[in-house]
């Protein structure tokens, strides 16, 4: 099988050209360099593609789980408007991409083991899911909602309709452990070698941080980060408890910080 570059397009109408991902196309009618009718072979799907994509294998069966080999695009939503990514998409796209792409996790080994449920693999159902969802409209504002995996189940490692909440910007950023850049030290400790002390500091709004103080031993440090992260995120749960997700203001409320974080 053949890509279509290979083919003359004066000749290419009823011709069987294969797809860098979804498999064999044929040509169904040439209507102009920009508009070309083809037709994927174990789908029966119909779509129309300029002929520079379609000579590179540049073009992808909805029906098929053509986006990192396991999302399906579907037919009942643009992938784009006026040539700029739906929300709904620039999210599921990235959703996938963190979980399937092997230089994604690369970058953020923090994904491996990650995956997505098999209703979330359909983007005609994840589009759907997003437009009911409480926060999904505030993306755009200068305080964005992100899609969070983590809060509702701690250690989460699968994207689904369940576990699955958007939380505003500030929220999200305080559940982020960065633990690469800690060191050895528990959560919210480090050690302060011109006081020979350990120091306990809780990240709040913004990138600031508030000094607790300097203590004898590295316990100690974490239980006064405990106490005061803690306190921190039950005032964010009810600064935005009229704008997120019920199930997120109770996870945050019942949130603990574990000396294993």
């Amino acid at each position: 099988m053949k890509y279509l570059n290979d083919v003359s397009y004066k000749d290419c109408v009823g011709k069987v050209c294969k797809s860098k991902s979804s498999g064999d196309f044929k040509i169904v009618k040439y209507n102009d360099a920009r508009n070309v009718e083809i037709q994927f072979v174990n789908t029966g799907f119909e779509t129309s593609a300029q002929l520079t994509n379609l000579r590179n294998g540049n073009v992808k069966d909805r029906l098929t789980p053509s986006v990192y080999g396991v999302g399906e695009l579907g037919t009942k939503y643009p992938t784009k408007v006026n040539g700029v990514l739906t929300k709904e998409y620039d999210l599921w796209h990235s959703m996938l991409r963190r979980c399937y792409s092997d230089s994604s996790k690369k970058k953020c080994p923090t994904y491996e083991g990650c995956e997505v449920s098999a209703k979330f693999k359909s983007f005609e159902y994840f589009y759907e899911w997003c437009n009911k969802q409480i926060g999904f409209y505030n993306q755009g504002n200068e305080n964005p909602f992100h899609l969070d995996k983590d809060l509702l189940i701690k250690g989460n490692k699968v994207y689904s309709e369940s576990t699955c909440v958007f939380l505003p910007q500030e929220i999200n950023s305080l559940l982020t452990k960065r633990t690469s850049l800690r060191g050895n030290h528990l959560i919210g400790v480090h050690w302060c070698n011109t006081k020979k002390a350990f120091v306990a500091m809780v990240n709040k709004n913004k990138g600031k941080q508030e000094h607790l103080g300097y203590f004898k031993t590295e316990i100690e440090a974490f239980k006064a980060y405990k106490q005061a992260k803690e306190a921190f995120i039950k005032e964010q749960a009810e600064k935005w408890k009229d704008k997120i997700d019920e199930r997120a203001y109770n996870a945050l409320m019942n949130y603990t910080v574990e000396i294993t974080d």
